[in-house]
């Protein structure tokens, strides 16, 4: 598999992940501290994952790949925090962290790395989910169901871009393929 056929699929598999954890919290009944703890924290451990396979698959300069290295780590600890609960305002920074900082690597990566494809769309996915990581550590929330919704939306929103970065509408724009 090409670096640039992996970097594709884990954005794809972090965007569908990103996507469907957000409908999770937006629907999920009865949401609770401990299911935003859960769900912060998959959602923490999933985007850990997917820049530790990037930054050992992908064609990039070594810098880059550290500075991949550095963010999946602290994205690792952020989610063992979430995973531990907490209060709300707490669990509000452990993500907000971890989406600014996630969202801001994406973005130096896209812009420094030459080689990567779609290099545009990666920097407006980065700068998108380092402003929502952003907002929702600047945002004062007071019940589950606040944290939860703009959290929620935030999922599905970042799910989408990542989605997109993974070409996901190159290929439905392509149509089946015929032929040999």
């Amino acid at each position: 598999m090409s670096g640039r056929d992996g970097t594709r699929r884990a954005m794809l598999v972090a965007g569908s992940c990103s996507f469907l954890l957000g409908l999770v919290l937006l629907l999920w009944p009865g949401r609770s501290t401990a299911t935003l703890a859960l769900v912060f924290g998959t959602a923490l451990l999933v985007s850990a994952g997917m820049q530790v396979y990037l930054a050992f698959s992908a064609r990039m300069a070594i810098w880059l790949r550290g500075l991949v290295v550095v963010s999946a780590t602290l994205t690792g600890i952020l989610a063992m925090l979430a995973f531990s609960g907490g209060t709300i305002e707490l669990l509000a920074l452990w993500i907000g962290i971890g989406w600014a900082v996630r969202g801001t690597v994406q973005a130096l990566v896209a812009a420094w790395d030459d080689g990567l494809a779609g290099g545009a769309l990666h920097e407006v996915c980065g700068v998108v989910t380092a402003v929502i990581g952003i907002v929702v550590i600047a945002m004062k929330f007071e019940t589950v169901t606040g944290l939860a919704t703009l959290a929620g939306a935030a999922l599905l929103i970042i799910g989408v871009l990542e989605l997109l970065t993974g070409g996901l509408l190159r290929s439905a724009l392509r149509g089946p393929v015929t032929g040999p």
